[in-house]
């Protein structure tokens, strides 16, 4: 499949993907799986042609903009305490998270629903001359024996799948027990849910068009599915499952939330109201 000369016509790059995607198939993990064939996680600009990094120095580029645009994973985050590790990273895309832990000597698993989130990767730990496994594989329905990591990672990538249930049931499933992970889906209560829902309403008119707050997400967000969490929500998700959920917050990507605002009120909206929803967890 040629994800470079996709190109989108209608409304926006989110819509026009999904439009042409159920055209294609009803079959719910195959439009999502098209969705991202076609749009692939790269960092780059939706609307671009082309957005597949192709050289080492393009996939250095985007692990420079990874970490420039992630406080938590600049500052807090800790790849190296996986080193000597399992790990499975749940959705790889480009392969950026995984080559940071194989660089500090994790045994790493990548996976993703798409060819192209495969390839991608693929060629990143080649280019890079990290030994990784790279899987292409659905997370609803894992190709991997119980109790098989050390740590889970998914970044960024369960709010995406057609059943988020069973998404979480293999987390539980495949994770060891004693072993721990990290999952990030979207907030429901932030300030950029309510921010770009309001905006899409009333100033570009979906309100009038029959839109909702809920609904009208799918103009401003990626994927086929797209769902946004209340902490509450992943919470409950995870113990469901079987596992037992450490530390749960909320964090944002570098630019401030409003404009006008000092860093440090940013620094506080986005620990509290971030559209990132972050979970970590343990398995007994």
């Amino acid at each position: 499949m040629n994800i470079r000369n996709f190109k989108t016509k209608k409304e926006n790059p989110f819509i026009d993907t999904s439009l042409c995607v159920s055209d294609e198939t009803s079959h719910s993990q195959e439009r999502n799986q098209l969705w991202w064939e076609r749009k692939p996680m790269t960092y780059a600009n939706w609307e671009a042609n082309d957005r597949t990094p192709k050289t080492l120095e393009n996939f250095l580029d985007v692990e420079k903009y990874m970490f420039a645009n992630s406080p938590f994973f600049r500052e807090e985050y800790d790849f190296s305490s996986k080193g000597g590790k399992t790990v499975l990273d749940i959705g790889c895309g480009t392969g950026g998270f995984s080559c940071c832990f194989a660089k500090m000597g994790a045994i790493v698993s990548s996976l993703d629903l798409t060819d192209a989130g495969v390839k991608l990767t693929a060629l990143n730990a080649q280019l890079r001359k990290l030994n990784l496994s790279v899987v292409q594989a659905d997370t609803e329905n894992l190709p991997l024996q119980d109790s098989s990591f050390d740590y889970i990672f998914s970044w960024g990538v369960l709010h995406h799948t057609s059943n988020m249930a069973k998404a979480f049931f293999e987390v539980g499933r495949v994770l060891k027990s004693g072993g721990t992970g990290i999952i990030m889906v979207y907030h429901k209560n932030s300030i950029v849910y309510y921010l770009h829902g309001l905006f899409w309403l009333i100033f570009k008119g979906k309100l009038f068009s029959g839109e909702t707050l809920s609904s009208v997400q799918r103009f401003y967000t990626d994927g086929f599915y797209h769902r946004y969490l209340r902490e509450e929500e992943i919470i409950e998700m995870l113990i469901n499952v079987g596992l037992t959920p450490v530390r749960c917050f909320s964090t944002q990507y570098q630019k401030k939330i409003l404009p006008i605002i000092p860093r440090w009120l940013d620094k506080w909206l986005k620990a509290r109201f971030g559209m990132c929803l972050v979970a970590e967890f343990k398995k007994r």
